[in-house]
């Protein structure tokens, strides 16, 4: 019975740390957070499986599929492309379409920001790095933090893992660092990781950070430092 009981308390701890689990994979294997099933629903059904019924990890065919995302889709690539040019002018274009194909980090005209003359704030517009925020803040915890802020050592071990170039990570920094005291607390590590998830997702990165990325705590400290 003891050991039944020590297996059941080690699956929930396995399920509980399933979006670390599932951040960490994404850093390392530099796979898109869309390609990942809904966390908490994954949590939800894996409560009802037997864990010692799940087949081990097959390496060869991890290796396998590996090869084909190199060399099989590599070669498919010129094609899409080609496909995609000569279907340019096919499809959708404009209105609520027009310009997602850019990416997360087009700054939008004034005219833009708001529909049928709705007024708002930048202070109080919706920080974009919310959604995903408690995925990031169990890593940021997990890197022990000193009085809530990662030294910049430490925050450079962990970035360094994401095997992103160190001049992308410098850019990364740079626009993370939003109060530049070399050390980055819990909103900062996750603008930072929203940054670095987007640029292997293939998103290029803003040369100045757009205001909606900018930290809720940091947006009237960065206004007046303008």
């Amino acid at each position: 019975m003891p050991s039944v009981f020590g297996k059941e308390n080690k699956k929930k701890q396995l399920i509980l740390k399933l979006p670390v689990i599932f951040a960490k994979i994404q850093l390392e294997h530099h796979i898109s957070p869309g390609d990942f099933p809904d966390c908490q629903k994954m949590q939800e059904l894996l409560m009802a499986h037997d864990f010692t019924k799940f087949h081990s990890l097959k390496p060869k065919l991890l290796e396998a599929l590996d090869e084909m995302l190199t060399h099989d889709i590599a070669k498919l690539m010129p094609l899409l492309r080609q496909e995609e040019l000569e279907n340019t002018e096919v499809g959708v274009q404009g209105g609520a379409f027009e310009g997602t194909h850019m990416g997360p980090f087009v700054e939008r005209g004034p005219d833009e920001a708001m529909e049928d003359g709705e007024e708002g704030s930048d202070d109080e517009a919706e920080w974009v790095v919310t959604k995903d925020k408690s995925k990031y803040d169990e890593i940021f915890y997990n890197l022990a933090p000193a009085d809530g802020k990662l030294s910049g050592s430490k925050a450079k071990t962990w970035m360094v893992g994401t095997k992103l170039p160190n001049s992308v990570l410098g850019r990364i920094w740079k626009l993370s660092d939003v109060d530049r005291d070399g050390m980055l607390d819990d909103e900062e590590f996750a603008l930072a990781s929203h940054l670095i998830e987007a640029k292997l997702e293939g998103h290029g990165l803003p040369a100045n950070l757009p205001r909606r990325l900018v930290p809720p705590s940091k947006r009237r400290h960065k206004g007046s430092a303008e």
